[in-house]
């Protein structure tokens, strides 16, 4: 256990530490807002389809945004994840940390228990860009369109919450893939690719499956074919009669990524521990 809490704490400051981590994070705030605002150009544009909205124009755009910066976000903690067992591999790293008294799986574990803190930033500069400029172009009050108040604001907020809570199990199991992909390559580059290549080809090929791709992590993510939670609360966000996310769908989601957040980590553990450093 002191094993994994060392590496963890070595990957935390080391996180602190990194300006390329930072400035990803402002690029994802970034491309958050832009989306925010291609959202507000097309509302005022009448490209969405929609009539005019009198009250609450603010969190369809929002909601756009935060789920633009998520799916991106989701994607670039599975490139982390593949890139820290491959590449500390390539550089060496690892075997000087096995020198010190540090197990295979305390490397795995520690840097597993960094998932939450980077998922929490993602979250956060992301939902934070987003607001900021949705606040800008409209209020945040109850969705009136032609007069009709389709949501509450509290109905709204309370919705999003839930919507944007569904999104953490689904990533920290894909942060775990990674480190099982991590694991199994030679290099930094064999890992990215491999990693992105088999998460995006389920993600395009998903809805073949039917409803057996519900029994996979991935189909909670937000992702680019977006089935998540995230996707149904830019529906209700705008008042669409037809858009939201059942109650069995989410408990779904909160539970189907564990299991298999934890196999994968048990099966990166046994990996690293039969390999050669």
């Amino acid at each position: 256990m002191s094993g994994t809490l060392r590496v963890f704490h070595a990957e935390f400051v080391r996180m602190l530490r990194s300006r390329s981590a930072w400035a990803a994070l402002l690029v994802l705030a970034g491309l958050s807002a832009l989306r925010v605002l291609a959202a507000v150009s097309s509302a005022v544009t009448g490209q969405d389809g929609h009539s005019p909205v009198s009250s609450g124009a603010a969190w369809g755009p929002f909601v756009d945004g935060w789920r633009t910066g998520l799916t991106l976000g989701c994607l670039g903690l599975l490139v982390l994840a593949a890139r820290s067992i491959a590449g500390d591999l390539e550089q060496g790293v690892l075997r000087v940390a096995v020198t010190r008294s540090v197990t295979r799986p305390a490397l795995i574990l520690g840097r597993l228990l960094l998932a939450p803190a980077q998922v929490l930033l993602v979250i956060v500069g992301t939902g934070l860009a987003s607001w900021l400029v949705a606040s800008i172009y409209g209020d945040f009050g109850p969705f009136v369109e032609d007069g009709y108040e389709m949501s509450s604001a509290a109905e709204l907020r309370s919705e999003l919450g839930r919507a944007v809570l569904a999104a953490v199990p689904p990533m920290i199991a894909t942060y775990a893939f990674g480190l099982l992909v991590s694991s199994l390559a030679r290099s930094a580059t064999e890992a990215v690719v491999g990693s992105l290549g088999v998460f995006l080809a389920f993600d395009m090929f998903k809805e073949a499956l039917g409803g057996a791709q519900y029994w996979v992590f991935a189909s909670y993510a937000p992702t680019l074919a977006d089935g998540s939670a995230l996707s149904e609360m830019s529906g209700v966000a705008r008042g669409y009669s037809d858009a939201g996310f059942s109650a069995a769908f989410l408990r779904m989601n909160h539970i189907i990524p564990w299991p298999e957040a934890f196999l994968l980590t048990l099966a990166a553990c046994l990996v690293l521990s039969r390999r050669s450093l």
